[in-house]
C-alpha cells in the first residue's frame, strides 16, 4: 500500500460529505451610541492603579468550540495560533486556552490543497501564509527544492509539494500559497496549490500510518484524521521539511 491508496481512501471516505466550505464574511453591525443628555459634570476625582481596564489583545484567541467543528477565517486562526505557540508577538494566554480541556480534547489543523488532494498540517507549526514569489534557485538541489526567499531577514527554502509528494500540477489558478513552517529551529516554505480552511479533530478521530505503508511514503505521513466526514492526510513536516531525505 502506497500514498496513492491512502489518498483514494481519503477520496472515498470524502463521499456524500459535504464540500470544504471557503470562509465566509462576518457581517458586523455598528452600535449607535445614544443621544448624550445634559447633566452636571462630576467632580474630578484622582485616577488610581487598575481604574483602566487591560487593553484586548490585537488579535483575538481562538474561540472554544465543540471537537469536530470546522473554523472558517483561517488566516485569523492561524495567527491566533501562532501567538498561542509563542510564534508572533508575546502574548499570555487565557486561562480558558491553558485548561486541559482547551489542548486534550482536539487539535486543530490547515486544510491545503496539492493537485487534486487534500492534506492536513498542524497549525502549531504553522508561522504564516505567503503569496508566491521570486525565488533565488540553488545549484544541484533537489527537484522539489524551487529555490530560497529572504523573509525579513531570514533565509527560507521554498518545496514545491507537488514535487515532494510526486502529485502533478494541472494548472495554475491563481490561489497557489506559500506555507510558512517551522519546525525546530528551522523555517520552510511549502509552495501548495491552495489553502482551504482550518479544521479541529477530535483525539478520537486520528489514525496512525497505516503500518503497510513502505519506504518514503509511510515517512511523510504522520497519520490520518476525520472531520466533516472526510478522512485528511496528516503530514509530518520532520520529514518533509528534509531536502536530504528523497
Amino acid at each position: 500500500m502506497d500514498l496513492a491508496k491512502i489518498r483514494q481512501k481519503a477520496r472515498q471516505g470524502a463521499i456524500g460529505a459535504p464540500p470544504l466550505n471557503p470562509p465566509q464574511p462576518r457581517v458586523e453591525t455598528a452600535a449607535v451610541a445614544p443621544r448624550a443628555e445634559a447633566c452636571t459634570p462630576p467632580m474630578p476625582v484622582a485616577a488610581r492603579e487598575g481604574d483602566f481596564p487591560a487593553s484586548a489583545p490585537a488579535t483575538p484567541l481562538l474561540p472554544h468550540l465543540p471537537p469536530g467543528r470546522t473554523v472558517t477565517d483561517p488566516l485569523g486562526i492561524i495567527l491566533a495560533g501562532r501567538e498561542a505557540a509563542g510564534l508572533g508577538e508575546e502574548q499570555q494566554p487565557s486561562p480558558e486556552e491553558q485548561s486541559p480541556q482547551a489542548t486534550d480534547e482536539y487539535e486543530e489543523f490547515l486544510c491545503i490543497r496539492v493537485s487534486d488532494e487534500i492534506y492536513g498540517i498542524n497549525i502549531m507549526q504553522i508561522k504564516e501564509i505567503i503569496k508566491p514569489r521570486q525565488v533565488t534557485e540553488v545549484p544541484r538541489a533537489p527537484s522539489f527544492v524551487s529555490g530560497i526567499i529572504s523573509l525579513r531577514g531570514i533565509i527560507i527554502p521554498i518545496l514545491d509539494m507537488l514535487d515532494r509528494l510526486g502529485l502533478r500540477r494541472e494548472s495554475v489558478t491563481g490561489r497557489e500559497r506559500v506555507v510558512v513552517v517551522k519546525y525546530g529551529e528551522t523555517f520552510t516554505g511549502l509552495l501548495v496549490d491552495e489553502v482551504i480552511q482550518v479544521v479541529r479533530i477530535a483525539m478520537d478521530d486520528f489514525e496512525p500510518a497505516p503500518a503497510v505503508l513502505d519506504g518514503i511514503d509511510r515517512e511523510f505521513v504522520a497519520g490520518l484524521g476525520r472531520a466533516d466526514n472526510r478522512m485528511i492526510i496528516l503530514l509530518n513536516l520532520e520529514t518533509i521539511t528534509d531536502i536530504n531525505l528523497f
